[in-house]
């Protein structure tokens, strides 16, 4: 019921805000193409990947997000 409603992009804007860094990184599962997709459509690129990084050997995916304001 909570899903598309904002609340995940609101959040990451916020946390983005409160940390005021000149770059911010994420790590995410390769699978979660929900989340990569929110990622890439708030800047986010693909800068790396941790392989067996996830427990059950998936792989994660590293992305960096430039920030503005800095």
């Amino acid at each position: 019921d909570w899903r598309r409603q904002g609340i995940a992009e609101t959040l990451l804007c916020k946390c983005e805000e409160q940390l005021r860094m000149p770059q911010v990184k994420l790590t995410v599962r390769r699978s979660n193409t929900v989340a990569i997709r929110l990622y890439e459509k708030l800047g986010y690129k693909q800068v790396d990947i941790w392989s067996r990084y996830y427990q059950g050997g998936e792989d994660g995916l590293v992305l960096a997000k430039e920030m503005t304001w800095v």
